[in-house]
């Protein structure tokens, strides 16, 4: 009979991490272990035990950042979700797509963030291929280098993940066209 309490509990824990990692594809294992309220070493237990039954993958970048998802996320998709879930990045994004090419102090006057933080942001955006650069004369402008209706697909089939009003805002906005 304990034995029965003990497996109901286990697998009560596991459908809830499972649940914030599947509506929040992408999470954080710090995320998780805020909003769980589980110690660090039962989450872990819990998060090996969905990844080594199928149910969740677990995406490392460069051995710093852990993400997670759950299996109907496509694996090609993990590293722009990884980009949209930060706030700086998604605004970058959603500006220079609204705004078409921008110049370097447009980005960072309309983020109110500082040219080093910028500057890392797009660097990572370059990288990834979301954006790209273009050099006219002595300045740079930015554009989005992947397609626009993916991009707004990806913000808009996982809007509900980044919970941030701006992305609410422009994928309702995209979807009026």
């Amino acid at each position: 009979m304990a034995n029965n309490r003990y497996e109901k509990k286990t697998n009560s824990i596991r459908e809830k991490i499972f649940q914030f990692v599947n509506e929040s594809p992408g999470i954080r294992y710090r995320e998780l272990l805020r909003i769980t309220g589980l110690t660090n070493g039962v989450l872990s237990y819990h998060l090996n035990f969905l990844d080594n039954s199928g149910k969740v993958r677990i995406n490392r970048v460069n051995d710093r950042v852990t993400r997670y998802f759950s299996q109907d996320v496509p694996i090609d998709e993990f590293n722009l979700i990884g980009l949209f879930r930060q706030p700086t990045t998604r605004k970058i994004i959603i500006y220079i797509s609204e705004s078409g090419p921008c110049a370097f102090n447009d980005i960072v006057n309309h983020t109110t963030k500082v040219p080093s933080t910028i500057s890392w942001h797009l660097s990572k955006l370059s990288d990834a291929n979301i954006i790209k650069i273009r050099k006219q004369n002595e300045f740079k402008y930015y554009d989005i280098g992947i397609n626009k209706l993916k991009l707004q697909d990806l913000l808009s089939k996982y809007k509900s993940s980044f919970t941030e009003k701006i992305v609410d805002d422009y994928v309702d906005m995209m979807n009026e066209f």
